[in-house]
């Protein structure tokens, strides 16, 4: 029996890095598990084969998860083929993440916010309404970042909205009291996010290309594993008393000088 045995779990953007590896170890516990993305292709079906090699009900769900619409669309969906939802991972973003303050233009900001915020807010809504209607509580977990707790050169779009990503969770710990619902963050910090060959973890950061890692307390970039296990942890009844908080899996970033 794993920790999971028998949850529903749907997770954004899992096609590959950290969604991936969530999603396959909430899997590994015992969940079913939803794999959402805006890709449809090989990478996104091996993510959902991991699932199922694992013994678990995978469901692939592409979707834009940046419109109230879709959102609601996509979790009727997955409680429609998985027969409810008790997880939710929110973790989608798109590449371009960091953009320069001058060249920040109100369309890249409008996109930043209508999918790492709008789009996390409305998904917990979302999945909060069924998880209440079940009585069984649930777990909802939004990956934030370590951009919510330091400013770093050219990430200030996107260090906003994941900075909201931790009052939201503190918001929704409060509107949802004594539902037996959580609600917490997760913050990275430097986790590589290439695509693997049908694994959790794709090769590891190369520290010659990356120096600045050598000054991380871990002396080392981050790997999807290191925050799937934070997001088991907060998922299974080892974490049901953490609720409205935001938990660091960085490598002691935060600790460091300098700029990324």
């Amino acid at each position: 029996m794993g920790l999971l045995e028998g949850r529903k779990a749907l997770v954004t953007g899992a096609r590959k890095g950290i969604g991936r590896g969530i999603a396959a170890a909430l899997a590994r516990e015992g969940a079913d598990v939803g794999i959402n993305d805006i890709v449809d292709d090989a990478a996104t079906r091996q993510t959902a084969k991991m699932i199922t090699g694992y013994g678990r009900k995978a469901s692939v769900h592409i979707v834009d998860v940046s419109t109230v619409a879709n959102i609601n669309r996509l979790v009727d969906d997955f409680v429609k083929q998985h027969g409810g939802v008790d997880i939710l991972i929110n973790n989608a973003i798109f590449p371009d993440q960091s953009r320069p303050l001058f060249d920040t233009d109100e369309a890249y900001w409008d996109r930043m916010m209508d999918l790492s915020l709008k789009g996390y807010f409305f998904a917990s809504q979302a999945a909060a309404r069924h998880m209440v209607k079940q009585g069984r509580g649930g777990r909802i977990i939004s990956l934030s970042s370590v951009h919510a707790y330091r400013a770093f050169h050219n990430w200030t779009a996107y260090g906003v909205a994941k900075a909201g990503l931790k009052r939201m969770a503190k918001g929704l710990a409060i509107d949802l009291r004594g539902t037996g619902i959580t609600a917490n963050c997760i913050a990275p910090g430097a986790i590589v996010n290439t695509l693997s060959d049908g694994t959790i973890d794709p090769a590891p950061y190369d520290l010659n290309k990356f120096p600045w890692l050598k000054q991380l307390p871990t002396t080392r970039g981050g790997l999807p594993s290191d925050i799937a296990g934070a997001a088991v942890f907060l998922c299974s009844e080892m974490g049901s008393y953490v609720n409205g908080e935001t938990i660091l899996v960085d490598g002691g970033m935060i600790n460091t000088g300098g700029d990324m």
